[in-house]
Formats: structure tokens, C-alpha cells, sequence
């Protein structure tokens, strides 16, 4: 006759073997080997992507002529930043050591800016606060919101609806640490980008 002993032992046994088979099917499960892409998943697109030297090329005259003939707008490349926004359509607006108010010889490019949303009533703007690297993250991060503000209300005192401008502080985060003066005074601006 079997003891109580005995018994107890051989199920606790029993009970960590297969714990041990469980955990041993587990292990292996999770270790497949490497897997190979579904190629057609995958997109391909020649020698010219990516991000090394050339990489730019990768669309040909024929393929701008191609789109002007089927009368789909070309823009320029260096106003690209990443498809849907154009940058460096308007010179920025600059702004004194810790002031945020918009200066007269400023007021040009506002102006030009508001009659370029006139004209294309689908654009938005985005006006982007930047400061220089002096003072604590927290004050620039609220200089550059300000900066941003005061470009925003400026275009909305000459007509342009609050729904198509938008805003954002950068603070110092762009700026160039303990740079020259002349180098200060151009981290002090608000960006001014068009959202197509």
C-alpha cells in the first residue's frame, strides 16, 4: 500500500513535469527563426531612395512635365518640409531681447502674408514662436507663445478668420547656445508656415 507520503510526492512530481513541458513548448514557440518580408507588402522603388547622397533625384524632368501637363500644381522643393507645409514662403518675423510685439518694419510681411490667405482660402498658417537661449525653458517656451500670438492677432485685425491660423512655441529648442548677438537676435522670431 502506497503511503500518504508517497502519494504526494509522486503528484507534486507529476505537477512539475508538465509545468516543465509547458514552459520548455513556450520557450520554443517564441524563438522562430528569421522571418522573410512578403514581398508584396513591401514597396520598391529603385536606386534612388533613401536617405544617402542622390536620394533627392528620384523624380525626374519628365515626371514634373508629366504633372504640369495634367495640370497638377509643382512647387518648389526648398519651400517642402515634409509634404504639407510650405516654409520659407515668408521672411520671419523678428522681435526684440524679451518683447513680443510686432515692429512696423515687420508689418510688410504680415501684410503679405494675409493677402496670400486671401487669395488661397484652403490654406492655413501656422505661426511658430521661437526665442533665444537665455532664460529658463518654461519663460521661452511662453515668449515664443507669445511671439506666435501676436503674429496671429495681427492677421486676424486684418480679416483672416481665427479657424484658419494656428500657433506653436518652440521656445529655445531650435536656438543656438550661447551664440554671437547676431546669432541671438535670428533665434528671436516667429515663423510663419503655410498649412495647404
Amino acid at each position: 500500500m502506497l503511503s500518504y507520503k508517497m502519494l504526494k510526492s509522486a503528484h507534486t512530481f507529476r505537477f512539475g513535469f508538465i509545468l516543465l513541458a509547458l514552459l520548455t513548448g513556450l520557450v520554443f514557440a517564441g524563438c522562430r527563426g528569421p522571418q522573410t518580408p512578403d514581398p508584396s507588402m513591401t514597396a520598391v522603388r529603385g536606386q534612388g531612395t533613401g536617405t544617402g547622397p542622390g536620394s533627392a533625384d528620384w523624380i525626374s524632368p519628365e515626371d514634373i512635365a508629366r504633372a504640369g501637363a495634367l495640370g497638377l500644381e509643382t512647387r518648389d522643393p526648398d519651400m517642402m518640409d515634409d509634404g504639407n507645409r510650405l516654409e520659407n514662403l515668408f521672411s520671419p518675423i523678428y522681435f526684440e531681447f524679451d518683447q513680443s510685439f510686432i515692429r512696423p518694419a515687420d508689418r510688410a510681411t504680415l501684410q503679405e502674408a494675409a493677402q496670400y490667405l486671401e487669395t488661397n482660402p484652403n490654406a492655413k498658417l501656422l505661426a511658430e514662436g521661437h526665442c533665444d537661449w537665455r532664460g529658463t525653458t518654461e519663460y521661452n517656451m511662453a515668449l515664443g507663445d507669445r511671439r506666435a500670438g501676436s503674429v496671429v492677432a495681427y492677421l486676424e485685425q486684418v480679416g483672416i478668420s481665427p479657424d484658419r491660423l494656428e500657433t506653436v512655441s518652440k521656445g529655445d529648442l531650435d536656438a543656438i547656445t550661447e551664440g554671437s548677438d547676431d546669432q541671438m537676435r535670428m533665434d528671436r522670431r516667429a515663423d510663419l508656415i503655410i498649412i495647404p
